[in-house]
């Protein structure tokens, strides 16, 4: 996605609001790892796949990885530097709709060293309502995503 796009200034105005300090989610109205890409840049941070650093070397254990030990390594990959953090849904999939829900609360209480942006598209229903930092753009019509794009995910 290389043209520039309101859903990015809003997202920014959003980070703008805490200084880039802290956890933010975004709603996302579907799966779009080219979007995850573009907050990424737009935003000056890192893109870290959950899913493949993670969970790819664990196999068919990959489910079997604690929501803490999701968090511990988060936690340690922001770090190095603020982050959008793509695919934590893999792993979130395979836990209770309860553990998902606490999860993403206690997300924000998290003392990030630098800021962390989970964008989220399946579970949007269990991120908690009324947050200020849920940034909520799952509303936005965005262009199709190219097949190459697709391909590439």
């Amino acid at each position: 996605m290389t043209e520039h796009s309101e859903w990015l200034d809003d997202v920014k105005s959003r980070f703008d609001e805490y200084k880039g300090k802290g956890g933010f989610q975004v709603l996302f109205p579907e799966y779009r790892p080219d979007l995850t890409h573009a907050l990424a840049n737009h935003l000056g941070l890192g893109f870290y796949d959950f899913r493949k650093h993670k969970m790819l070397s664990e196999g068919w254990r990959a489910g079997e990885i604690t929501l803490d030990e999701m968090a511990t390594t988060l936690l340690e990959e922001s770090k190095k530097s603020g982050l959008v953090v793509h695919n934590t849904e893999a792993l979130l999939a395979t836990k209770s709709e309860k553990e998902r829900k606490q999860w993403y609360e206690k997300f924000f209480s998290i003392d990030w060293p630098n800021p962390i942006i989970l964008p989220v598209s399946i579970y949007q229903s269990d991120t908690p309502r009324g947050n200020p930092r849920v940034c909520d753009i799952s509303l936005t019509e965005f262009p199709k995503e190219s097949f190459l794009m697709r391909l590439a995910s």
